[in-house]
């Protein structure tokens, strides 16, 4: 029997992804908006990175503004890692009305409730229903 998350997966809203913006595509557009030169912002983007990681081997979080908070923390493995929370106004602005200008798929079945998605595979996967 299949299970909600396979019916999810295949029926459930999803993004189509661009290819990721690389280092160079960025700096290109924040030089273009700020006047600052690309080799310039390369730099800055390179050392934040350096930034986060020294702050974050002491156990202090780094809050930047605008992009959200960098915590250490640590795993009962004893495997440290370093953890992203968005800051609000970003998430806010992805979730402003018509925002969002990508693609996504299976649309139609945003907010799909699990009798619907019962419905869709079980009529795609007759000898495999779906347990709800």
């Amino acid at each position: 029997m299949a299970n909600i998350l396979q019916a999810s997966t295949q029926y459930g809203p999803k993004l189509a992804s661009n290819p990721m913006a690389r280092l160079d595509q960025v700096a290109d557009w924040m030089a273009m908006r700020t006047g600052l030169n690309k080799s310039e912002i390369i730099m800055v983007l390179q050392e934040l990175n350096e930034a986060i990681l020294f702050f974050n081997k002491q156990g202090t979080p780094v809050k930047l503004p605008g992009i959200g908070i960098f915590s250490p923390s640590i795993r009962r493995t004893g495997e440290f890692k370093i953890n992203f929370r968005t800051d609000t106004n970003l998430k806010n602005s992805i979730n402003a009305t018509g925002a969002y200008s990508g693609t996504v798929l299976n649309k139609a079945n945003i907010g799909i409730d699990s009798t619907s998605l019962k419905e869709l595979w079980d009529a795609d996967h007759p000898d495999d229903p779906l347990e709800v």
